[in-house]
């Protein structure tokens, strides 16, 4: 008796030392991911993230993050997966939570990201990015009022918040507020000038004002950080109408159109040069092409 004690006792030992080892194995694999999500090596993260669930099934920071490089490639559903995986292992992993919530609103389900970022409320209580965040969701539900206190919150929290007052901005921009939009857009360039979405608006903000050439610049570095944006394109190509560069408006709407077939702005604005040069019937075409996609939009 007492020797069959003794193998069940170092039977334990080398489960234990084995399961010990397979841990450290599983972090040394997460570790190697961790490097290849942060160079944007997206599978091959994916790959030591894989490595790292086989040797230890129960590490939610590997699910955790190889959802963000199932994300990285477009991968939603996969991501979701990881995220559920993640919070049903640690029940308190927030950081989960608000990853999830992203991917839900890059699904387009803006609901079930609201529910998660409630979730998590008091744990980010002091983040001013969860409050951008919160914000963007709420103005996908219609409700303006909510998405600008929290972006006002974010800017409390941290006054150097660009992503904040970008958006902030944009809710002045949709009630055409232009002289409140143009100060936050402004603000958000001065802290950071990477900011693509504050410097398109500020061109279009310009060109209605007509300060077409103030408005090419903002519209260039827009576009130079963001080139197959579509709605950058578009901007930039109305902007170079105005300033008689014809030419190169129809290469720049053309190339909008090709992205995007269904933006009525840009069939209008490829109207708007068809005129320019005298060929009223070719712009007729692009008018009706643009009203059939957008019977409200404006052609002057």
């Amino acid at each position: 008796m007492k020797n069959k004690a003794l193998l069940l006792i170092l039977s334990g030992i080398l489960l234990f030392s084995c399961g010990a080892d397979k841990k450290e194995e599983a972090i040394k694999f997460f570790k190697r991911g961790n490097y290849k999500l942060k160079d944007k090596e997206y599978q091959e993260a994916i790959h030591w993230f894989d490595e790292a669930i086989i040797k230890n099934p129960d590490f939610a920071d590997a699910y955790n993050n190889r959802a963000l490089a199932h994300q990285k490639l477009d991968e939603l559903d996969e991501a979701l997966t990881d995220l559920d995986k993640a919070i049903d292992i640690d029940k308190k992993y927030w950081e989960a939570y608000y990853n999830r919530s992203e991917v839900f609103f890059q699904k387009g389900d803006f609901q079930n990201s609201l529910v998660d970022l409630e979730k998590i409320a008091v744990p980010f209580k002091d983040s001013s990015f969860y409050f951008v965040s919160l914000g963007n969701v709420k103005v996908q539900l219609n409700n303006a009022a909510g998405a600008t206190a929290d972006y006002e919150k974010a800017i409390r929290i941290n006054p150097n918040n660009a992503e904040a007052y970008s958006n902030h901005g944009f809710i002045y921009f949709e009630n055409k507020q232009y002289d409140l939009a143009k100060k936050d857009f402004q603000k958000a360039i001065s802290i950071n000038p990477k900011q693509d979405f504050a410097l398109n608006n500020l061109a279009f903000i310009l060109s209605e004002e007509q300060k077409f050439q103030e408005a090419k610049v903002f519209s260039e570095q827009a576009i130079a950080l963001k080139p197959t944006d579509a709605i950058y394109l578009n901007n930039y190509g109305y902007i170079l109408l105005q300033i008689g560069k014809l030419d190169q408006a129809k290469e720049t709407l053309e190339r909008s159109l090709r992205i995007n077939p269904q933006n009525a702005y840009t069939l209008r604005n490829l109207g708007y040069y068809f005129k320019k040069i005298g060929n009223e019937k070719e712009a007729l075409v692009k008018f009706q092409e643009a009203k059939k996609l957008d019977n409200s939009i404006d052609i002057k």
